[in-house]
């Protein structure tokens, strides 16, 4: 069944072509696997990912700054009507008069606006959402003083919110009180932001992306000075755009949807700001697992088998189909090995040599990935895994070159069948990678992604493994059914066919 001597020749004649052919795999492998984790290419999905959390976080900041000054400039609003009228009817000459019309300006904003917007955004009275408007609501009137020890004001550089209202009838007031609502309303996002309890609370929401206190800080998101200057130059961008829109307001808008416009603008993030295209793209890349796409389905799975192929289409030719078109296949035979004894070894041989290459390169990527230091979603199981699901690709399509050198006598058709059609699967599936999901959707190019079903590598399922899920189980099962079945089927046609002895 098995030949010794046989085997020991086949490992002759192809020993020198599978040692550098194995070695220029494994070479490559460990350059790419080094090169490729020496950080670079980590540094880039963080520089993606950090460009756009930072961003989201601005956008937020800055819609938060314009949202809590119209909410507070509003309620100034309605506080400067209702003291003007308390103030006219009552025509306050002492202390005490004033602050009773101050009082009834007081109880307007807190009876019409503020229970107005309760009732808008559906707050329940004793909620904290409810605490939180009524914050931005009264901070920048700051009733009876009841803010002046809500931060430490000294440290911070920043002012007690004291309402000035002896302008209250003149020209200018108007214009000072948006400042005024600006400057607190600043004030009041930043030193909020800047809390320990917030900060604490921002960086468990951004866990999943990376953000650790240290890079939270680079932002500068937990820096007074930062987050109130972004805050200030918001509202001074939304400010400058409304004065604008209402000096050439078109026919049927109002100043309210006029509001709503701007302030949905500065609410939206980075992201929702770019086209659809670059926004998914962006996110696709911040997510991606760069290290383990490069190595598991740019390397095991197109360039690291360009080699291991032209070795396998050689040395399958050359076991059967070479040595019947040589003649010396009748030699072979003629020393009393049987047929079945001869294709039985050949089998054997290209399926060890294949599969002591691949040992080779699985030594070799757990030595690299033990070296490197990169984020990834690799570890030594899933890379020992694609190692045998590179193995199995090559299994199944050594079976079919084996098929092709048992059927025929000649060299040229066992290499134009086995060999072409192996090739073919190969060239496939790197035009399909420009159209699989591996690809960010602002390159890739989904008509492309047909040839990944005509491609028997494309059952090589590497996005499963890197993720965890057991779909690649079935689909390895295949290939290893694909590589029996043409090895079985090899042997019986050569076992029983005419050979031109």
């Amino acid at each position: 069944m098995f030949s010794k001597s046989l085997f020991k020749q086949s490992c002759k004649a192809n020993g020198f072509m599978w040692i550098v052919i194995t070695f220029a795999v494994c070479f490559m492998l460990c350059c790419v696997m080094l090169i490729a984790g020496n950080g670079k290419l980590g540094e880039t999905k963080i520089a993606v990912e950090d460009a756009v959390v930072n961003g989201e976080i601005s956008s937020e900041t800055e819609g938060n700054a314009v949202t809590f000054y119209e909410i507070s400039d509003g309620a100034l609003k309605v506080f400067d009507t209702a003291f003007q009228r308390a103030y006219i009817e009552l025509n306050p000459t002492t202390p005490e008069q004033i602050q009773s019309v101050g009082l009834t300006a007081l109880n307007a904003v807190k009876n019409n606006y503020y229970a107005a917007l309760l009732e808008a955004k559906g707050y329940a009275p004793d909620s904290e959402e409810a605490t939180e408007l009524a914050g931005i609501v009264f901070y920048a009137l700051n009733p009876n003083g009841q803010f002046d020890d809500m931060f430490d004001y000294e440290k911070l550089g920043m002012e007690k919110p004291k309402y000035d209202v002896t302008d209250i009838f003149s020209s200018e007031h108007e214009t000072n009180r948006e400042k005024y609502a600006m400057k607190h309303m600043s004030n009041f996002l930043a030193a909020n932001m800047i809390k320990p309890e917030t900060v604490d609370t921002m960086l468990a929401k951004l866990e999943q992306y990376s953000i650790t206190a240290e890079k939270y800080h680079e932002f500068g998101f937990d820096n007074f000075d930062f987050v109130k200057s972004l805050a200030e130059n918001a509202i001074v961008d939304y400010r400058a755009n409304l004065e604008y829109r209402m000096d050439n307001i078109k026919d049927g808008e109002t100043e309210e949807q006029i509001k709503n416009e701007l302030i949905a603008e500065f609410s939206g993030g980075l992201l929702a700001n770019l086209p659809d295209s670059v926004s998914q793209a962006l996110q696709e890349i911040g997510a991606a697992d760069l290290y383990g796409t490069l190595v598991g389905s740019i390397f095991f799975k197109m360039a690291g088998l360009l080699l291991p192929i032209i070795y396998m289409i050689m040395a399958s030719n050359a076991l059967i189909a070479g040595q019947v078109d040589s003649g010396s296949m009748a030699y072979v035979l003629s020393t009393g090995t049987k047929r079945r004894e001869v294709v039985f070894t050949q089998a054997v041989f290209l399926i060890t040599s294949l599969l002591a290459m691949f040992v080779c390169t699985a030594l070799t990527s757990v030595i690299c990935f033990a070296i490197v230091n990169v984020n990834t979603d690799l570890d030594f199981g899933k890379l020992l895994l694609i190692n045998l699901g590179a193995f199995l690709v090559m299994f199944a399509m050594s079976g079919i070159s084996f098929l092709a050198s048992c059927v025929f006598n000649r060299s040229k058709n066992s290499m134009a069948l086995g060999g072409g059609l192996n090739m073919f699967f190969l060239v496939a599936t790197m035009l399909g990678l420009f159209g699989s999901p591996v690809l960010p959707s602002i390159i890739r190019m989904k008509a492309l992604n047909a040839f990944n079903y005509v491609s028997i590598i494309s059952l090589f399922d590497v996005v499963s493994v890197l993720e965890g899920t057991l779909t690649f189980l079935w689909k390895l099962g295949i290939l290893a059914v694909i590589g029996i079945v043409c090895y079985i089927t090899g042997s019986i046609k050569f076992q029983k066919k005419d050979l031109p002895l």
